[in-house]
């Protein structure tokens, strides 16, 4: 019962973490983009371009990392290499 917990522990903290991690690389690249006449609009507009740009990155690649994620955590649990998924030693 504590393998399967910390199998979906695992399984929501890849996909979570690839999500946040994709979506703020995407942003910062739509964002750096932006070419405005003073500090204050460039932030805005690069605020919004990328908001927009991480959203279309969750929009364009949620259900790859979703079942990359699903595979990683199922794989490294029945392997035991994911802190908290190891076996118990046979006495």
């Amino acid at each position: 019962m504590k393998r399967l917990f910390f199998c979906v522990v695992w399984f929501v903290v890849f996909w979570f973490g690839s999500l946040l991690l994709g979506g703020m690389i995407a942003g910062a690249i739509a964002g750096s983009r932006v070419q405005a006449s003073s500090i204050s609009q460039g932030y805005a507009q690069g605020e919004v371009a990328g908001q927009a740009a991480g959203a279309a990155f969750g929009e364009k690649y949620g259900g790859i990392l979703l079942i990359a994620s699903l595979a990683l955590s199922v794989g490294g649990t029945v392997a035991g290499v994911l802190p908290g998924t190891r076996k118990k030693a046979a006495d």
